[in-house]
């Protein structure tokens, strides 16, 4: 009895510092919201007359300090917390433009095999797993597969699990080729174990993440009780 209260002891004492950790971000975080909004407010009024600045620094200041909490994520697999928009902006840049070369690629793949016929499209759905655990990692990846024309994403599991649908074999084998989950893992700097899984892995991880979630469900309701 005495370990099992010291452990519950244990578990909400970790709960309360990750919640001060959220509670407290770091001031870093704050200047990065800010000066994104900043450079979001020149960029889009285009008036650079001090007026205009002095209003734009205030509006980024005060918006910054009412929303910059909410950019804190808990990560999917682990107790760390993520600032979503905490990224290096050289990568990011990087990133984009190999996606933009991709997306014209396969712009020119997809229109040459909608002119040649019905023949010359296998539309399937595909999965692949990609454990990432920053939830900006995930929600890039869906996105970035959605945009390349030929594969938009369907849905995705609690465990990763990422259910895509392919227009041709090519989008099909450019996308499980793991080349764009490596670099989005790369991006945000984690190790990722990546791997193609077949209808039955996929139903599987299906039924399981539901499990899951339906337990996670329950065990809310009886801590409301």
């Amino acid at each position: 009895m005495y370990n099992y209260k010291r452990y519950i002891l244990g578990e909400a004492m970790k709960n309360n510092v990750e919640k001060e950790k959220r509670q407290n971000p770091s001031l870093c975080n704050w200047v990065e919201l800010f000066v994104i909004l900043l450079a979001g407010w020149l960029i889009l009024s285009g008036i650079f007359e001090l007026k205009f600045i002095i209003y734009g620094v205030m509006t980024a200041g005060i918006i910054s300090l009412l929303c910059f909490r909410s950019f804190y994520m808990k990560g999917v697999h682990s107790d760390r917390y993520y600032f979503l928009i905490h990224i290096n902006p050289i990568r990011l840049l990087i990133y984009f433009l190999w996606l933009l070369k991709e997306i014209v690629k396969s712009s020119f793949s997809v229109t040459w095999n909608v002119y040649r016929g019905k023949k010359s499209l296998h539309p399937q759905i595909v999965w692949f797993q990609a454990n990432y655990d920053n939830p900006a990692a995930r929600a890039l990846l869906a996105n970035s597969i959605t945009l390349t024309p030929g594969t938009v994403t369907v849905d995705i599991q609690e465990d990763g699990t990422y259910s895509v649908h392919a227009l041709t074999e090519g989008a099909k084998a450019g996308l499980l080729d793991g080349t764009m989950q490596g670099k989005v893992a790369r991006l945000f700097g984690e190790t990722i174990d990546f791997r193609v899984l077949d209808v039955e892995e996929a139903e599987e991880n299906r039924k399981t993440a539901r499990l899951i979630e339906t337990t996670v469900t329950a065990k809310k309701g009886l801590k409301r009780i």
